[in-house]
């Protein structure tokens, strides 16, 4: 019997390597785990001009059609962005289990606009230099993305939220509390709106948006792992 897949969709903007931590750990678990890079991602702004809602949400699509032609057990997990994707395909096709982390149903809001200027009052306060560093690193991925591919992504939020509704399978969500993109209570209308009664939700204290190189990842794993092994 072949091992169960995990399919691991990263975020708007990012890679796989946003997703790294707990791909490696699902691995060394003995899960086969795949984290493909959307299309148009990692690439020049030409090339993601192209890019569309469709063409992310089919490159997921392929791969979990695949694997149910091949009789695997699926997992999908999805973070950010890749969280709504995932929450797509699930309300499609017949998988295993669902895990979100930081799902990005509510986008700035006044929640999360306060959640950073503390992040960054703590900055100033601790060092200017790394200040300057995040402030950079705060605005340049989803700031100098395509305005074409800003409104494919919220095209994405748009679709995910509509079939989220119709989710009948376990499902595991994580958030960060101290989120500076997504506000967590997206993960919480997530939990509230899904019809499986097959869920559960965490909270990380003290982690931000990226969940998986939070101070807190350790406690990520563990939960995502034994959730998975609950259902595999």
């Amino acid at each position: 019997m072949s091992q169960p897949l995990c399919i691991v969709i990263h975020g708007f903007t990012g890679s796989p390597r946003e997703v790294q931590p707990l791909a490696k750990a699902l691995s060394t678990a003995g899960y086969e785990v795949v984290a493909p890079l959307l299309p148009g991602h990692y690439c020049e702004k030409k090339r993601m001009d192209k890019a569309t809602a469709s063409d992310w949400i089919g490159a997921i699509e392929e791969l979990t059609k695949r694997a149910i032609y091949e009789k695997r057990v699926v997992h999908l997990i999805g973070f950010s962005m890749g969280a709504m994707i995932a929450a797509i395909i699930a309300s499609r096709h017949s998988i295993r289990t669902l895990v979100l982390l930081s799902p990005a149903v509510y986008i700035v809001t006044p929640n999360v606009l306060l959640t950073r200027s503390r992040r960054m009052v703590k900055l100033v306060r601790e060092n200017r230099f790394l200040f300057s560093q995040a402030m950079r690193n705060e605005f340049t991925s989803m700031g100098s993305a395509p305005l074409y591919n800003v409104l494919q992504f919220q095209k994405v939020i748009r679709d995910a939220k509509k079939r989220i509704p119709y989710i009948d399978i376990p499902v595991c969500i994580v958030h960060g509390l101290e989120d500076e993109i997504v506000d967590p209570k997206s993960s919480y209308w997530i939990y509230k709106t899904v019809s499986t009664q097959e869920k559960e939700v965490h909270t990380l204290s003290n982690s931000g948006h990226l969940v998986c190189y939070g101070i807190e990842v350790n406690v990520l794993v563990k939960t995502v792992l034994c959730f998975l092994n609950k259902y595999t």
